[in-house]
């Protein structure tokens, strides 16, 4: 009978399939979706009005992780843990919500980005009222109102870090782009782009918050990685996709429905929403989950099967591909691409008159799980170190699924050949330096093809077994943290025994 009623509570939740699991799984389940749900729990009604047991915070990211990484949450428990709920109103311009993010800190204060009010995204982000620990507290704005400060209780000098909770409730106007092919955030016809819609704590460097504002041809998001628990409000006939994993979705009485999300450890928390058709296949332990506009299923079937080719032979090259889940969506990004946590964005002139660069595309942005997502850094100081990668990265799919000849190919045509003509033109120069700092017309020639040909030069002087060695390596040593040019270069020194300043300052300073 008590079963009977537990089902009874939750079958506003709870699919059929789930139900039909024994009662001790069913209980675990619910453990996992309790907090994130409209419906009420209360898990003394199992246990026969006992003591509840202490919940784990960390209990509703497992179905996020694959087994192997699971392992990893209680090291990385003292990440920044998002609370979101968030709704789009009835006419779609605006996005309405509550960040509750908690975290341990020693710092005198807690710095939040606004990414709708950077110049490319075009939004406009307020944050409407503060609370630090249940208590109202004043914010101040910063950097052009691009982010706000919030000043936390003093520490007692060698206290450890202090656990603070954080509510931010804010409203985000979403910009409408429908004349343009190139839209990062915001309605492109009925396709909705959500990258950084909440307020996310600020990467903090060298006792400093990085709070630049990028310039067009430079990515936006940068910041540590966190745990994410997300409720997010659409219209119901939007097929939703994330980085997450979706524990359920509930349908609201007005035709919305509630998208339940969790995830971590993730860099980002980002939703693409539209009226996407689905196909997917499973690799390297990940559902892979291609999402496509009606008409393209040939070129998305093309995306898929190069996004799990590629998951497996990083994941065998530079170490396991940690989340159980990758989507790859069709965007309003013209020929281009866009990397987010377990989430890539591929053009949708890739899925037609582009369609000979939609093998290099996928291969590139799935290498970002490696260099962006697990192992982090500073795109606006440093955008060479994960793009080149990145881009080399690629060479060892074309080798390990096309051959040796096809990967010499792509090196010299897509890398070295642009980069020789642009040399001798006079367009050369310093790869190693912040993204403000080059033009539109260098940033992908440097940044890209040259800091790629010296991760090509780099592999010749090591050789196969130690370059390999030093990305897994690298990949090991820095998982969830924020990396620099320095820590990849000790790696490749300390790996191989060699002296690498000499190939470091021809290719990069």
């Amino acid at each position: 009978m008590l079963k009977k009623k537990v089902i009874r509570q939750f079958s506003c939740l709870v699919k059929p399939s789930v139900l039909r699991l024994p009662g001790i799984i069913i209980g675990l389940w619910l453990m996992v979706i309790g907090s994130l749900t409209a419906c009420a729990f209360s898990p003394s009604a199992l246990i026969g009005g006992l003591a509840e047991p202490p919940p784990n915070p960390l209990l509703p990211y497992q179905a996020s992780l694959q087994p192997a990484a699971q392992a990893e949450l209680e090291s990385t428990a003292g990440l920044p843990r998002y609370q979101l709920t968030a709704e789009l109103s009835e006419d779609g311009q605006t996005l309405t919500g509550v960040a509750v993010v908690s975290l341990s800190t020693t710092e005198p204060e807690a710095v939040f980005r606004l990414y709708p009010n950077l110049q490319n995204y075009g939004g406009q982000m307020q944050i409407t009222a503060a609370l630090l620990n249940d208590s109202p507290v004043d914010f101040v704005p910063m950097a052009n109102n691009t982010a706000i400060g919030l000043t936390l209780p003093p520490i007692t000098e060698g206290d450890t870090a202090v656990e603070q909770t954080i509510t931010l409730n804010f409203t985000v106007e979403l910009p409408r782009r429908d004349t343009v092919d190139y839209v990062l955030f915001g309605w492109h016809g009925d396709t909705l782009s959500l990258p950084g819609f909440y307020p996310a704590l600020a990467a903090h460097q060298n006792e400093t918050w990085i709070l630049d504002d990028p310039p067009p041809h430079a990515d936006v998001l940068f910041h540590g990685a966190a745990f994410y628990q997300l409720d997010l409000t659409l219209p119901a006939e939007l097929e939703v996709a994330t980085g997450g994993s979706v524990l359920n979705t509930t349908d609201q009485a007005d035709g919305r429905r509630t998208w339940h999300i969790a995830g971590g450890p993730l860099r980002d928390m980002t939703v693409i929403a539209g009226p996407f058709e689905t196909i997917g296949e499973q690799a390297a332990g990940a559902q892979v989950t291609a999402y496509y506009r009606a008409g393209h299923q040939p070129a998305a079937q093309a995306a898929l099967a190069h996004a799990a080719a590629s998951l497996r032979l990083y994941s065998d090259t530079f170490g396991p591909y940690p989340y159980t889940t990758l989507a790859v969506v069709q965007a309003p990004l013209n020929y281009r691409g866009m990397e987010y946590s377990g989430l890539i964005l591929i053009g949708t002139d890739l899925y037609q008159s582009q369609r000979q660069h939609l093998t290099f595309l996928v291969a590139h942005e799935v290498a970002h799980q490696w260099w962006y997502n697990v192992v982090g850094s500073n795109p606006y100081r440093h955008p060479w170190l994960d793009e080149g990668l990145t881009e080399y990265s690629a060479y060892d799919y074309y080798r390990g699924i096309f051959g040796q000849a096809k990967a010499e190919a792509l090196l010299t045509q897509r890398w070295q050949t642009p980069f020789n003509a642009a040399a001798a033109g006079g367009v050369d120069g310093r790869v190693d330096r912040p993204a403000a700092e080059f033009e539109a017309h260098n940033y992908e020639l440097l940044v890209y093809a040259k800091a790629a040909l010296f991760f090509n030069a780099l592999r010749q002087q090591l050789g196969d077994d130690l370059y390999y060695e030093t990305l897994q390596t690298y990949y090991a040593e820095n998982r969830y943290q924020i990396a620099s040019p320095q820590t990849f270069l000790a790696t490749a020194g300390r790996v191989s025994g060699q002296n690498l300043n000499p190939l470091a300052e021809k290719w990069l300073r």
